[in-house]
């Protein structure tokens, strides 16, 4: 039977803390154009256009204006409009200009008049409530960055 000898086999490693391949930044969130959500004629169930698909489940920021729908302070859920027009003044914004916005657990944000920007992961398709069509657009979770 063969008898093997290991003498001083010690690995040697690296004092910077890991692999040497560079490290892999974070992915930015990517500025979404609200105008390209509702850049088409929308009707339900119609199958929407790829430039708006391409958006679906990525994370993003976007700047619209509340429409806080029930309360002005410590407000937690509002829809994001494209302008102002569709806000408060004039006729009820279409299905693809709004997001439905749900803000992060504990985050919340007094109405204002000025631009909002949102951070968070927009998603896409239809949403119904009963038979209620709700919202095509929604981001859960969101941050306010401004």
């Amino acid at each position: 039977m063969p008898i093997y000898i290991v003498i001083g086999f010690f690995p040697l490693f690296s004092c910077s803390g890991g692999d040497s391949s560079s490290p892999v930044a974070p992915k930015e969130p990517e500025k979404l154009p609200f105008l390209e959500l509702g850049s088409f004629p929308y009707e339900e169930r119609m199958v929407l256009p790829d430039e708006v698909m391409r958006w679906k489940d990525r994370e993003v920021v976007v700047t619209g204006f509340m429409n806080p729908m029930n309360q002005t302070r410590d407000i937690g859920q509002f829809l994001l409009v494209k302008d102002r027009a569709s806000c408060c003044f004039g006729k009820l914004p279409q299905m693809n200009h709004f997001i439905d916005m749900t803000l992060r657990e504990g985050e919340v944000i007094h109405y204002t008049k000025e631009p909002v920007t949102i951070k968070g992961t927009l998603q896409i398709g239809e949403i119904w409530e009963e038979d209620w069509l709700v919202a095509v657009y929604r981001m859960e979770d969101g941050v306010v960055v401004r």
